[in-house]
């Protein structure tokens, strides 16, 4: 949800850092696999240096067929269905190790520039089906690393596609709100032209400022709860003008809360629906409404008169509650509370309360 952020930036360190947390993961395991030898050599120092050396050469055959498959062979021939290549290049690779490491035995034991000695054809067929277990071990374990790799950039995608789908259903939510409101509000504003024309210029100027926030400042998936209060402030301005003393209206906002982050736009359909049908056009009415922190939640609530609504209220009612609920839904899952019904005592009461995020 936050969007205090550089976009570019934030989308670089996401390509970059998966990629160097997997080279360090990647140093770090084989450094540990090269250190056993010394550890067992710590444990037992009789051991001779020569089985420190097989150990050394086994981990290192491992890891040649592991990264010729892992960065190249899998990708290139394997999933390509090229397996003939595949198998060939494996084979090879069997033969290569035993090559290196038979020299690395010459350096060692300076048979390297001695006739070396004669070893049974059943010892070199001993040492090349070690070669082969150990290329066994190296293309299993390059296939293990390379599904798993497959399966969470797979799981990235889908969280992308995921992140994307909401965000687009968040932004259609958003300016569905933006014509509802302002079909409301234009409306409120002709019926103040007839009644007070210096009121209605004052509404007129009233709704600038409000379309300057649906407009431009809802374009951000966050904003300061200061901003959308004073939105409300707007909009409770321009209610007034047109319905004069008739209606009550107080909006109790404590200090300490202002510096919180919420979406915009969230607020302002509880005090929409309460004026729209909590208000009466021949009686008195009211609309409290409160922004509270509580075990760590926001909460704001609106309580407004309720009166018996008309055919054309019953049938445009609930558009700006309805959309709430989907944006909550969207935004929070099942960490959010929204309660909106009568409490038996005349009073219709809209409760929401949203996990808290601060700036």
């Amino acid at each position: 949800m936050g969007v205090g952020y550089n976009l570019y930036h934030k989308k670089t360190m996401n390509i970059i850092q998966p990629k160097w947390n997997k080279v360090a993961i990647h140093a770090i395991v084989w450094l540990l696999l090269i250190s056993v030898p010394l550890l067992l050599q710590l444990e037992n120092e009789r051991m001779p240096f020569r089985i420190m050396v097989n150990i050394w050469l086994m981990l290192f055959d491992i890891c040649l067929v592991f990264y010729m498959n892992y960065l190249f062979a899998l990708e290139k021939l394997f999933y390509r269905k090229k397996m003939v290549l595949f198998v060939l290049l494996n084979i090879f690779l069997v033969f290569f190790i035993y090559f290196m490491d038979g020299v690395v035995h010459g350096v060692l034991s300076n048979n390297i520039v001695k006739p070396p000695r004669k070893v049974s054809s059943t010892i070199q067929t001993i040492f090349i089906y070690n070669k082969f277990i150990y290329t066994l071990l190296g293309v299993g374990a390059a296939l293990a690393v390379k599904y798993y790799d497959r399966l969470v950039q797979s799981e990235r995608a889908r969280e992308k596609l995921e992140t994307e789908k909401l965000s687009s259903e968040i932004t259609l939510l958003k300016y569905q709100i933006q014509p509802h409101f302002f079909f409301n509000t234009l409306n409120n504003i002709y019926s103040l032209i007839a009644k007070s024309p210096s009121d209605a210029q004052k509404a007129v100027h009233s709704l600038s400022k409000m379309m300057r926030y649906v407009l431009y400042d809802n374009s951000s998936t966050e904003i300061s709860l200061s901003k959308e209060i004073a939105f409300i402030e707007n909009y409770d301005k321009l209610m007034r003008l047109r319905l004069g003393e008739r209606v009550k209206v107080s909006v109790d906002v404590p200090e300490d809360v202002v510096d919180i982050n919420i979406p915009p736009l969230l607020l302002i359909p509880l005090l929409e629906n309460a004026y729209k049908h909590g208000v009466s056009a021949t009686e008195q009415s009211f609309i409290d409404c409160f922004v509270r922190i509580e075990d760590n939640k926001l909460v704001f609530q609106v309580s407004n008169t309720m009166f018996e609504k008309d055919n054309e209220d019953r049938s445009h009612s609930g558009i700006g509650l309805s959309n709430l609920r989907k944006r909550l839904d969207i935004l929070y899952g099942d960490k959010y509370i929204f309660v909106s019904e009568p409490d038996g005592k005349g009073v219709f009461v809209a409760r929401l309360e949203i996990p808290l995020v601060k700036k």
